[in-house]
C-alpha cells in the first residue's frame, strides 16, 4: 500500500512539472501558392510548340489561330524565317508582358557651319526612291563600277519585293480556282474557310499578291498546303493540293498559278481556301469577287 502511494505521488509531481513547463509555439512556415498559370510560366507557358522539320513560324501560327507577329514578339524572334527543329515556341502571352513601343526617329538637321564654297554651291534634291524604266535606263560611265554594281543590286532587290496589298472590303481578292462552292465558312462547325469542288490537276491560283511563307505537307489535315502573306494583317491558305508550283520566299502576283488541285481525305477534288486576319479565320466570301 505504501509503495502504491509513493507511485501515485511521483506521477502527480511529474504532471505538475509538465504543466508548469514553458510552452513554445510551433514555427509557421509560409509557402508561396502558385496559380496554374504561374506554374505554366516556369516551363514557358501553358501551350508550347516544339518546332518540327518543315515548320515555319507562319505555319505554327496558322495551326494555333494566332497572329504571327504576336508569337514572334512573345518569343523574342526577330527573323521569322529562322527556326530550328526542337526549338520551343510559346503560344501564350507571358505574364505581365509589355509590348514594345516603336519610336520613329526624326531627321536631324546638321548644325555645323558651312564655309563660303559650300554656300555658293547650288542645292540638289535627290530622290533615292525613283528608278528609271528599264527600256530608258541610262548608264553613267563616269560612275565607279562598284557603285554601279551596288546600284544594280539595289534595283534588282527592289524589283523582287512584293507590291503593297491592302484589301479594301469586298471584291479585292480573286477566286483561287473556278468550281462549285461545296461548303461555306462556318467556324462553329469547324469550317474555317470554304471548300471549292473542282477537278484533279486543276490549276490553283493566288487570290492576291504576296509572299509565300509556307509550302509543305507537315500540317496534319491540310495535305500539301500553301500559305501566302499579303500584309502584316492578312494571310491566305490553300489546302488539298496535288503539287506545289512555288517555294517559300517566292513573291507571287494575283492569279499566278501556285499549285494543282489534289484531293481531300475522302478522295474528292475539293480545294480548301482560307483567309486569316491577324491570325483569325474570316469569311472568304466577303472578299472574293
Amino acid at each position: 500500500m505504501r509503495s502504491f502511494s509513493l507511485f501515485f505521488v511521483s506521477c502527480l509531481c511529474g504532471a505538475l512539472l509538465v504543466g508548469c513547463a514553458p510552452r513554445h509555439k510551433a514555427q509557421v512556415v509560409e509557402r508561396t501558392v502558385l496559380t496554374q498559370r504561374q506554374q505554366d510560366e516556369r516551363i514557358g507557358g501553358q501551350f508550347i510548340r516544339i518546332v518540327q522539320p518543315g515548320d515555319t513560324l507562319y505555319s505554327i501560327a496558322f495551326v494555333a489561330g494566332l497572329d504571327v507577329n504576336k508569337i514572334a514578339t512573345w518569343n523574342g524572334i526577330d527573323d521569322t524565317s529562322k527556326l530550328q527543329a526542337g526549338q520551343r515556341i510559346r503560344l501564350t502571352e507571358p505574364i505581365g508582358f509589355t509590348y514594345p513601343v516603336i519610336k520613329h526617329a526624326g531627321v536631324k538637321t546638321p548644325t555645323h557651319k558651312k564655309n563660303n564654297d559650300q554656300l555658293r554651291k547650288p542645292k540638289v534634291s535627290i530622290d533615292r526612291t525613283y528608278s528609271e524604266p528599264q527600256n530608258n535606263k541610262r548608264v553613267d560611265h563616269d560612275q565607279p563600277s562598284a557603285a554601279r554594281e551596288a546600284s544594280t543590286q539595289t534595283q534588282n532587290k527592289s524589283a523582287q519585293q512584293p507590291k503593297p496589298f491592302t484589301p479594301k472590303g469586298s471584291n479585292a481578292w480573286a477566286w483561287p480556282l473556278r468550281g462549285t462552292l461545296a461548303n461555306r465558312f462556318n467556324p462553329s462547325q469547324g469550317q474555317q474557310g470554304i471548300n471549292i469542288q473542282g477537278q484533279h490537276g486543276q490549276v490553283v491560283k493566288a487570290a492576291a499578291s504576296g509572299e509565300v511563307v509556307y509550302a509543305g505537307d507537315s500540317l496534319k489535315g491540310y495535305g500539301n498546303l500553301v500559305i501566302i502573306k499579303h500584309s502584316s494583317i492578312y494571310l491566305s491558305a490553300y489546302a488539298n493540293n496535288q503539287s506545289i508550283l512555288i517555294k517559300e520566299g517566292d513573291i507571287v502576283e494575283q492569279a499566278q498559278p501556285i499549285a494543282t488541285l489534289g484531293q481531300n481525305s475522302v478522295g474528292d477534288a475539293v480545294a480548301h481556301f482560307q483567309i486569316r486576319k491577324h491570325g483569325n479565320p474570316v469569311d472568304p466570301m466577303t472578299f472574293l469577287r
